[in-house]
C-alpha cells in the first residue's frame, strides 16, 4: 500500500462478497484504518445469480460491517447479468455509487495474487498484448488492490486466525467460467512444473506494466511531437515508438482500439511517402498525404452537435455524448467539474467564432484547444459552458475562466464512455503558467 500510495486518509469504500478474500481484505483494513486515518464503508452486491444464498450472503457481510464499526451499503441487480462483463459493470457502477455518497475517492477491492495469475493466463490465452499481460494494476482509476501482494492461501490463514468462516459461491467452481478452468485445471497443472508459478506470472505482470507504461509514455511524447493542426507529420515520428504513436492517434481520434493486425495495416499505411492511399479501419479511416497522416471519422461522428441548452441547478444536460449538470454534490459518473460563475444565467453550447474565455486575460478558446491538442475534429462537439451575455466560462474538462463564484455551487461533466476509456487527454490540470496540462 505504501509502495503505489493506495489509500490516502479519509472515508473507503470496501467491496465486501463474504468470500475469504474480500473479508480478509476488510478484517486487514480495520486493523491498519487507525494508523492510516480510515473511514471504512462496506459495500455489498447481490448479482442475482444465487438467489438461494443472497440474503445469508448479505447478513454475513452485514453482521461482519458491524463488528468492525464499519457502515454497510446493500446493492441488488434488477435481473441477473447475462455475462461476467456485465456482473462486473453492475458491481463497478454500484460500488462508484457508493463511494459518491460517503464522498470517498477509492474503491478497495479484494483481488490476490492468485486472482492475478489467472488474469494474465486469461489474457495471453486470449491473445493480448503487454497492456493485457500487465493484468490488474494496484491502482487504477479509483480502485485499489491492497491484496495483489499475497496470495488466496495467505487470505484464508487470516480469516482463520479471527475465527471467521467466510462464505462459499459455488459458482466458483463451474467449469464453464473460463477463469475456473484456469483455476482449477491450468494452474494446477502449471504448479507441477513450477510450484511458485503464481508468483511467477505476478512478477510477469509486474514486469509487463513496466514496459507497456514505458511504451505509451515514448508513444504520447511521440504522437505530441508530430502532431499539427489535424494532421500528423510522419518524418517526425520515432521509429520505435511509430506503430505505438499511431494506434494511440487512432484511439484519440475514434474511441476505438486497434486490434495487432489494424495496428499493421495502419504502420504499413505510415510506412509509404508517395502519392496519397487510405485505409477504413474501425471507427473511421485514415488518409495518408505523402508524408502526412489524417484520420477521418464517418459521417455519422461529423453531424453538427446539438443546439444551446439552458443550464439550471439540479436539472442535468445531455449535449452531444457529454452529461453537464450544475449542482452542490456530485452527481452518478461525474468526472470533472469546475467552480460555477455568479451568473444564473448559463448554456451549454459548442464553440462559436471569436469565443474567448470571460475573465481579465480573455483566453482564445481556439487555443485552449491547441494547447490541449484536442483533434480538430473533436473540437466541434466538445461543450462549452457560456453565461448569458454569451462569455465563456468553461472550456469542459479543459480551463474555466476563474473570477467570481458562487460558494459551494458547482458544475459537473461526465465525458463519452469513449473518451472515458480512451482519450485521457480531456482531463487536464492548469499549473502555474496557467496552461493547460494533460494529467
Amino acid at each position: 500500500m505504501r509502495e503505489h500510495d493506495l489509500l490516502p486518509p479519509g472515508p473507503l469504500v470496501v467491496a465486501v462478497s463474504g468470500g475469504a478474500d474480500s473479508t480478509a481484505l476488510l478484517l486487514l483494513l480495520s486493523d491498519l484504518a487507525p494508523q492510516l486515518g480510515l473511514d471504512l464503508h462496506v459495500a455489498h452486491f447481490d448479482h442475482r445469480l444465487r438467489p438461494r444464498a443472497s440474503a445469508k450472503d448479505a447478513q454475513f457481510v452485514a453482521d461482519l460491517a458491524q463488528q468492525h464499526g464499519a457502515t454497510i451499503r446493500v446493492g441488488r441487480a434488477e435481473t441477473a447479468p447475462k455475462s461476467e462483463d456485465d456482473a462486473r459493470a453492475l458491481r463497478y457502477a454500484f460500488l462508484r455509487r457508493a463511494a459518491r455518497e460517503v464522498g470517498a475517492t477509492r474503491i478497495a477491492t479484494g483481488h490476490t495474487r492468485d486472482d492475478q495469475a489467472e488474469t494474465v493466463l486469461l489474457h495471453a490465452t486470449r491473445g493480448s498484448g503487454l497492456a493485457g499481460l500487465a493484468g490488474m494494476r494496484p491502482l487504477r482509476d479509483d480502485i485499489v488492490r491492497p491484496l495483489l501482494a499475497i496470495g488466496r492461501a495467505e487470505t484464508e490463514a487470516v480469516c482463520a486466525a479471527a475465527r471467521i468462516a467466510p462464505r462459499e459461491d459455488r459458482s466458483n467452481a463451474d467449469p464453464k467460467y473460463a477463469r475456473n478452468r484456469i483455476r482449477h485445471k491450468v494452474l494446477p497443472e502449471l504448479e507441477r512444473i513450477n510450484p511458485q508459478v503464481r508468483a511467477a506470472l505476478a512478477r510477469l505482470a509486474d514486469a509487463a506494466a513496466t514496459v507497456s507504461d514505458a511504451a505509451q509514455r515514448a508513444a504520447e511524447r511521440g504522437l505530441d511531437a508530430a502532431a499539427t493542426g489535424d494532421g500528423i507529420v510522419l518524418d517526425r515520428l520515432d521509429d520505435a515508438a511509430r506503430d505505438d504513436a499511431l494506434a494511440l492517434a487512432w484511439t484519440r481520434a475514434t474511441g476505438r482500439s486497434l486490434s495487432a493486425k489494424h495496428r499493421a495495416a495502419l504502420a504499413a499505411l505510415a510506412s509509404a511517402r508517395d502519392g496519397s492511399a487510405s485505409l477504413d479501419l474501425p471507427g473511421g479511416r485514415a488518409l495518408r498525404e505523402y508524408g502526412s497522416l489524417r484520420i477521418e471519422l464517418p459521417a455519422a461522428g461529423a453531424r453538427r452537435p446539438p443546439g444551446d441548452q439552458l443550464l439550471t441547478e439540479g436539472r442535468p444536460v445531455v449535449w452531444a455524448g457529454w452529461t453537464i449538470t450544475l449542482a452542490t454534490a456530485a452527481p452518478e459518473g461525474a468526472r470533472l467539474k469546475a467552480p460555477a460563475p455568479s451568473s444564473s444565467d448559463l448554456v451549454v453550447r459548442s464553440r462559436r467564432p471569436g469565443d474567448r474565455l470571460a475573465g481579465r486575460i480573455r483566453i482564445k478558446v481556439q487555443d485552449v484547444f491547441t494547447d490541449a491538442k484536442v483533434p480538430v475534429r473533436a473540437r466541434a462537439s466538445h461543450p462549452l459552458v457560456a453565461t448569458g451575455s454569451g462569455a465563456v466560462w468553461w472550456v469542459v474538462g479543459l480551463k474555466h475562466a476563474g473570477g467570481e463564484a458562487t460558494p459551494g455551487r458547482w458544475i459537473f461533466a461526465t465525458p463519452p464512455q469513449a473518451q472515458i476509456e480512451a482519450a485521457r487527454r480531456y482531463t487536464v490540470t492548469i499549473d502555474g503558467s496557467g496552461r493547460p496540462k494533460a494529467e
